[in-house]
């Protein structure tokens, strides 16, 4: 038998109790420590600017969002008239995300190379006529700037919606979280079949959090344009990082590069509701866009996330039918579960039920007077799909002298423990939160853990596109519709890429 592994409560935290061991990891569905590591996929090759940029242009899925979103002007409105036609300002939009900033991106629609790729175009999607009427140049910074502020903001949501459906289409016809791809099981999907997703914090152009300032050696006094939608927010391992954050959704077929569809944006809250009102706080919009997803996406079989998806939070997703999988969240102690008595085990030789590292164990005193928790195994994850929820269990043995024992355990909200507990105010069991349907120390569990770094790669990305790594917008929603140009340019080189066998996509 393998040493146990010693575990302690982190660190600097209070503790109550002692510490304890847990045993060795036994091989069962979810893998054995002697499987293979996955081999690592082909290296993606690089895209030149022009190539990002023509792609962009003639996805025609944009030219549906764009119809979808802007409403036709009308003669006699009030305001500036645009100089350019409102799918312009879209098209200049996405490719800010391309040059980098709005400045470089008016100064490339200056130029006839680009500002012609630009009218070939329309000319191909939405008609000669549309094309011939363009001016012979695009806008500049100025005529950006206005129509940004004054049109573009104001349709953000609708943006956002309309872009949403078209990505998710754009995925399902590249077979990607497809309902004919079921091949994979509910322990190992295949990587098409599974969601990944993470929030972000995306700098502002300004690093400053003060409209003034005094100079401490002069006393003079500093004004400064400050994002009064950003704030700070602590990061994985404690870093503080300033900004808007930003949520998204994902999935990329196996072994393809630049196959990877971003399928859902939102601006998510990271400031108390009271100075933040309009937005969801994370976990709530995590599992409002992904149970949307699943009303149209029917081939979706996991989902993975960080440790910011709490209990509350994977309950709902579960009850859609999927697997939710998350690291364990730290700090969290074994909490019992059940006494099982067998047959021919009653009494003093039943077994102590508990969970500990997110998956069953029956727990043992050692002669030591250690608390030693042995994870038991399991033969299959099931899923039961009911009219309002799905359920799904683990299929396991407990071994016995008396004869093994063969149970069932819920690994989804049951309603038992969605009971309040009338001494505590609070719910019988977090079942979801210690009980996880694929626990994440067993090569199933690094598996998935391993899908959800592509987020990590697509936010990286992300912030590379920009100087500094700013977005180069002021305010959540503005900032917002610069992720979704990002996403409409990551998508569209997707939509050829992918397409290509990988030794001609250079």
């Amino acid at each position: 038998m393998s040493t146990p592994k010693k575990r302690s409560r982190p660190k600097g935290k209070t503790t109550k109790g002692r510490n304890w061991l847990l045993g060795p990891i036994p091989d069962d569905v979810f893998g054995s420590a002697c499987d293979p590591p996955p081999p690592p996929g082909p290296e993606a090759p690089p895209i030149a600017i022009d190539e990002r940029f023509e792609y962009l242009l003639h996805n025609p899925d944009l030219y549906t969002a764009i119809r979808a979103t802007l409403p036709a002007r009308k003669p006699h409105s009030v305001g500036r008239p645009p100089s350019h036609p409102p799918y312009v300002y879209f098209l200049f939009l996405c490719a800010i995300s391309v040059f980098g900033s709005a400045r470089s991106t008016a100064r490339h629609f200056q130029r006839d190379m680009w500002w012609g790729a630009v009218r070939e175009a329309v000319r191909k999607h939405l008609g000669t006529e549309e094309a011939d009427a363009l001016k012979p140049v695009g806008p500049n910074r100025s005529q950006w700037n206005y129509f940004f502020k004054n049109h573009l903001k104001k349709h953000v949501t609708a943006f956002r919606d309309a872009s949403r459906d078209l990505w998710i289409q754009q995925a399902l016809d590249m077979g990607i979280i497809a309902e004919e791809r079921s091949r994979g099981n509910w322990v190992y999907p295949e990587r098409e079949q599974v969601l990944h997703g993470d929030a972000t914090v995306a700098a502002p152009p300004s690093a400053q959090t003060k409209h003034e300032t005094v100079d401490k050696e002069t006393g003079e006094m500093k004004r400064h344009r400050v994002d009064d939608d950003a704030s700070y927010t602590t990061e994985g391992g404690g870093r503080k990082v300033y900004g808007n954050k930003f949520l998204s959704i994902a999935a990329r077929a196996a072994n393809t590069p630049h196959s990877r569809v971003i399928l859902a944006l939102e601006s998510i809250r990271h400031k108390s509701r009271m100075r933040d009102p309009e937005r969801d706080d994370e976990g709530t919009a995590v599992v409002r866009l992904v149970r949307h997803l699943l009303t149209k996406a029917p081939g979706v079989r996991a989902f993975t996330y960080d440790t910011a998806l709490r209990g509350v939070h994977r309950a709902p997703i579960i009850a859609g039918g999927i697997v939710v999988f998350t690291t364990q969240h730290g700090g969290i102690e074994p909490h019992p579960l059940l006494k099982y008595e067998g047959r021919g085990c009653e009494g003093a030789l039943g077994h102590d039920l508990y969970v500990a590292e997110g998956r069953v164990c029956e727990r043992r005193i050692t002669v030591d007077g250690e608390t030693y928790y042995i994870p038991l195994p399991v033969q299959e994850l099931e899923r039961r799909k009911g009219i309002e929820k799905t359920r799904f269990s683990h299929r396991m043995t407990i071994p016995c002298s008396r004869g093994d024992h063969r149970i069932r355990i819920r690994v989804d909200e049951t309603k038992e423990d969605s009971e309040v507990d009338p001494s505590t105010k609070k719910k019988r069991f977090n079942r979801t939160e210690h009980l996880r349907q694929i626990p994440p120390d067993t090569p199933a569990g690094r598996r998935l853990k391993g899908f959800r770094q592509d987020s990590e790669s697509q936010h990286s990305r992300f912030d590379q596109a920009y100087p500094h790594k700013r977005v180069p917008a002021y305010g959540a929603n503005a900032a917002l519709l610069i992720y979704i140009g990002y996403a409409w340019v990551n998508n569209s080189t997707t939509r050829i890429m992918a397409r290509k066998p990988v030794g001609l996509a250079a």
